[in-house]
């Protein structure tokens, strides 16, 4: 059982004035309409106490920033790396168009999404424990966009810009992309805060996010001299983790509501089959994709069977996963 510090307690807990925590006269101020700027109406879930959610992580702002610092400074480190092996040729040229260029350049348009879906969800967060940790994820989000660009700063320095010129077209028209692509334009239209944050947080990000950050950019990266996206990898793995552990929190503590979960556990389930959905379509079309390229030394199909084997883990009994150890729905 996690023991709270009264750190993260007196940081977090109350931040948010509302009339479930110390705002006894109601709603201080209104939109024009008069409706509220909170309401449970924002979400299909339920809960009769979000305040409380405790976030595992104990996440707060100062430990945040230390934790960030920390993967900044190595990241420092691998790019002055990059710099050195890009300019010495130490680096696969069929590695910086297809693996840089080809993936961890196109990947920052669902990182933008994501941080535009988080950020969104913690404006309509319910309780400030369920908000302080939307916030760091978006925040996250918004470094992985920034990572990426970093590394592209240092290749066009050296090599030149057209490695990168496909990219807007990958995203945009791109075969390999486009289900992954429908899938935030899908996210940017969720209504449901708790839906997109699920979405993003415990399946689209641990299946589609791991599949090409961790067994396809990271594995390219180690054996093609590309130190930055090395080190990268590793920040948004942890960052994912940290997401994924929260998130699956709140979903038990909406799942043991008294009175709501049951009908929350229908809700998420139905999410869950959702998105889960648009994994399968965008890690089939990514495969067929990424499989054209000398870069692929990894068996893709056996990555995406390893993935779903952790993923149905860390499910549980939360709800039963449609994709089966072969990837199928």
């Amino acid at each position: 059982m996690t023991t709270f510090t009264d750190a993260y307690e007196d940081l977090t807990l109350h931040q948010q004035i509302s009339p479930e925590a110390d705002a006894v006269q109601g709603w201080p101020l209104h939109f024009p309409d008069g409706s509220p700027p909170l309401a449970s109406e924002s979400t299909a879930v339920r809960s009769q106490d979000w305040y409380g959610f405790r976030d595992p992580n104990q996440s707060v702002y100062v430990g945040w920033v230390a934790s960030a610092h920390e993967a900044e400074t190595a990241l420092a480190d691998g790019l002055a790396r990059l710099r050195e092996a890009a300019s010495s040729g130490d680096v696969d040229s069929d590695w910086l168009r297809h693996g840089v260029a080809g993936v961890a350049a196109v990947l920052p348009y669902a990182d933008r999404t994501y941080f535009r879906v988080l950020s969104r969800a913690q404006r309509l967060a319910l309780s400030d424990t369920v908000t302080f940790a939307l916030v760091f994820g978006a925040a996250d989000a918004l470094r992985h966009v920034e990572h990426a660009a970093a590394g592209r700063a240092v290749i066009e320095d050296i090599v030149g810009e057209e490695v990168f010129a496909d990219v807007e077209g990958d995203w945009s028209a791109g075969e390999g992309w486009q289900p992954l692509r429908a899938a935030a334009e899908q996210l940017l239209a969720t209504t449901d805060w708790v839906e997109a944050l699920v979405a993003v947080n415990v399946i689209l990000e641990p299946l589609l996010g791991d599949f090409l950050r961790e067994h396809y950019l990271d594995s390219g990266a180690r054996r093609h001299g590309d130190a930055y996206t090395a080190a990268a990898t590793a920040t948004w793995r942890s960052d994912s983790d940290r997401a994924r552990r929260w998130t699956f929190a709140l979903i038990d503590h909406l799942l043991a509501d008294p009175v709501h979960g049951s009908a929350n556990r229908a809700v998420i389930a139905e999410w869950a089959d959702r998105w889960e959905w648009w994994a399968h379509r965008s890690v089939a079309a990514l495969t067929a994709y990424l499989s054209q390229f000398s870069t692929t030394a990894v068996n893709l199909d056996q990555s995406w069977a390893d993935l779903l084997q952790a993923y149905r883990q860390d499910v549980g009994d939360r709800w039963s996963p449609l994709l089966i150890a072969d990837g199928a729905l």
